[in-house]
């Protein structure tokens, strides 16, 4: 049975799932569909064309689907955002829709957003990510499941932070973090392999040892990036997570976080 509180605002176009409810002060716009079981706790707004899966609790003051702050956005324009199953999602968390016609911003699955954190247009957000407290995605971000995103943390447009990959707290993201690494600093940089977030996503030790050698091979020698990767590429022709890796160099736009000088002491040995 939905349960919509008598002080909520939805309309009656709104698709709202089976045990669904819908807190006081909440305001549901004709495109929304909700579903099954996701509660708005109060004072939840949700506009635009925005789909949320079923089994989500969402806190008070939140805003979804609001229409994208890109300057390059056009009155009229049909962009969405869609949220997948299982999320929680705490207050005044912000998520904007896309910018251009047909665009979304996109959340996947079981994923914890915490007080005040932001995802802003034609972001991409995996499974299991955790969006600490005031931690900030500028447009186009992508990031990969797993990954840890830290308080107060700002990552920069069209940055890529990787699968199982952690950016500390109050860092500055201007350029892509790869996957099962962690980064921080002002501006954020690689420092070692994120060893406790591959554990906790199930990654076996022996997964985590291949890693942490192709980080060292990458970073840990004086040898060009190219050829590093492919030396990599012939020690590991078949392992996926090292392909993750090698893929992410391959594909980056704005550069690499690359280790400073002081990492290296603490990758080798």
């Amino acid at each position: 049975m939905v349960v919509i509180d008598k002080l909520a605002v939805v309309d009656e176009k709104a698709q709202l799932g089976t045990d669904c409810h819908i807190g006081p002060f909440c305001t549901v716009g004709p495109n929304a569909r909700i579903g099954d079981n996701t509660k708005l706790k109060s004072h939840v707004v949700i506009e635009g064309h925005t789909t949320i899966g079923a089994d989500c609790e969402i806190f008070p003051f939140v805003t979804l689907g609001i229409q994208s702050q890109d300057q390059k956005h056009h009155a009229g324009s049909v962009s969405y955002a869609k949220i997948g199953d299982r999320n929680t999602i705490r207050e005044f968390v912000s998520i904007h829709n896309g910018t251009e016609e047909g665009s979304t911003t996109s959340i996947g699955n079981d994923c914890s957003l915490l007080a005040h954190a932001h995802v802003g247009h034609n972001c991409v957000v995996g499974d299991h990510v955790i969006f600490s407290h005031n931690a900030l995605a500028g447009g186009h971000v992508i990031i990969g499941d797993h990954a840890n995103i830290g308080a107060l943390a700002a990552i920069h447009q069209f940055c890529h932070i990787g699968t199982a990959a952690m950016v500390a707290g109050m860092s500055r993201v201007i350029q892509d973090v790869l996957p099962f690494t962690i980064a921080e600093g002002f501006p954020a940089h690689m420092r070692v392999i994120n060893k406790i977030g591959m554990e906790r996503a199930g990654y076996s030790s022996e997964e985590i040892a291949i890693v942490r050698k192709t980080f060292r091979m990458l970073f840990m020698r004086e040898q060009r990036l190219n050829d590093a990767a492919a030396e990599i590429r012939e020690h590991f022709p078949d392992d996926k997570n090292v392909a993750l890796m090698l893929n992410a160099v391959d594909a980056s736009q704005r550069g690499l976080a690359r280790p400073e000088n002081a990492t290296y002491e603490i990758n080798v040995g």
